[in-house]
Parts: C-alpha cells; structure tokens; sequence
C-alpha cells in the first residue's frame, strides 16, 4: 500500500476561520451529495433576468470536533453560522456537523475518486493549513490525486508534499487506532470504557472493574496501563 502525507492551504469554510480564530479543528469530510434546485437567473436582459431554471447542486459533508480556547471556538462558531452556504449544522459542544454547498469543482478528488482513502482524519491547525494523509494501492492514483487538486482548486494558496512512500498494510489505519494491545489489555480497556471508568466523575474504581474481571487489582492495573501507553501517543500525535 501506498501512502501519502499533505499540508496545503486554501481559501475553505473551516480553515480561514481556524486562522481568523486561532483554534484547531480534527475531523472527516465525510462525502458529498447531489440533490436539483430551482434557481432564478440574475443575468441581464429582458428575457434573462428573473427566469427559472433547474440545476444541480452538490453539498460537502463534514463531522468535526474543534479545540482552543473556549471563547475562541464560541466566537468561531457565531461567524460558522452567518456562512450562506450553510445547508445544515449541529453542534453539541466542541462536536459538529455540517453540509454545505459548493460547486463540483471545489470538491476534493478523494470523494469521487474512489481510488484513494483517508488513513487519518484530516488537522485544520491554527494558520488555517490542512494535513492529510491519504492511501492507495498504486503510487500513480496517489500522483493522479496531487495533480487534479493542485490543478483544480482554484484558491490554492500552497500545497507541500509532505510524504510518499509504501507501507506495510500492518502499519496502516488499524494499528493507529487500536495498536497492536494484547488480550488482556484489550479487555481490560474495553471494561473500564463500559463502566464508566474515564467518566468525570468516575463511575467505577478499579478495584471493582478488577473484580468484574475476576483478577487481582495489581493485574488489573498492569494490563490497563500497558494499554493506555501504546493507544496515547498514537492519539496525542493528532491532538
């Protein structure tokens, strides 16, 4: 498998507010979806202006969660909200939803080529630069892919390629997000986030997830502690 690593900048929705407002925003562009709408025409001329016609609109999906400094994301999303292209939004707390429309054109290759895949959800850092890292089996749809957005996003303002190299399959998406944990570490994490452990305040104490888990405390703790140390840095890199 081939894997590739981007940070570029460009005049988007999420990212000219994350530089305006100074906060980071990690998610997914899910996918987008077409839907017809009537349209009046604004062109000039007496059999022009005020017509109808039927068009094709796409919307962009985007689940996002935004981080910084709470009045900062509060003012971010009072501007977010004023944004006309806006179809539909949900917010609870730092989490959010959106669609919004955009031309065809603006659309990333990676949701209408389906030879390329996200590995990581995508970092909008402060200065309003995107990182992504993307995967295909060949180098040339990875190569494709640089080439039709450089070519085509028409408010660009730079693009860095990062990274391209082959990968083991071991290496990609599932070992960044469950690294390779044993057994009983797997268990002992699984327990602790079903019973409300990592609540605030904690639901359960480990003496009693110990006991679910018919172990001594001391094993208990062990097994939970080897798993927070491989699954945290892998987490905190895209912190």
């Amino acid at each position: 498998m081939w894997i590739c690593k981007l940070k570029w900048k460009h005049d988007c929705i999420i990212g000219k507010r994350c530089e305006k407002f100074k906060v980071k925003v990690i998610g997914y562009p899910i996918d987008f979806y077409e839907e017809s709408a009537v349209v009046t025409i604004k062109g000039k001329g007496i059999n022009i202006k005020g017509k109808k016609k039927k068009v094709t609109q796409q919307y962009y999906l985007h689940f996002e969660k935004i981080y910084g400094d709470e009045t900062k994301i509060k003012q971010f999303f009072s501007d977010f909200k004023k944004d006309r292209r806006l179809k539909h939004l949900e917010i609870e707390g730092n989490t959010f939803f959106f669609a919004y429309k955009v031309s065809k054109e603006d659309i990333p290759t990676a949701h209408y080529s389906k030879r390329i895949f996200f590995l990581k959800p995508v970092i909008v850092d402060e200065k309003g630069y995107e990182s992504w890292e993307i995967a295909s089996w060949s180098k040339e749809n990875l190569m494709d892919f640089i080439k039709e957005t450089k070519s085509k996003i028409k408010d660009m303002i730079d693009f860095k390629v990062l990274k391209i190299e082959k990968s083991k399959l071991s290496d990609i998406y599932f070992p960044q997000i469950l690294p390779e944990l044993s057994i009983n570490q797997r268990k002992a994490l699984e327990l602790a986030s079903h019973e409300g452990y990592f609540n605030y305040p904690r639901n359960i104490e480990l003496r009693q997830l110990a006991k679910i888990m018919k172990i001594s405390l001391s094993t208990y703790r062990e097994h939970l502690r080897r798993a927070e140390a491989k699954i945290i840095p892998n987490v905190s890199e895209n912190v």
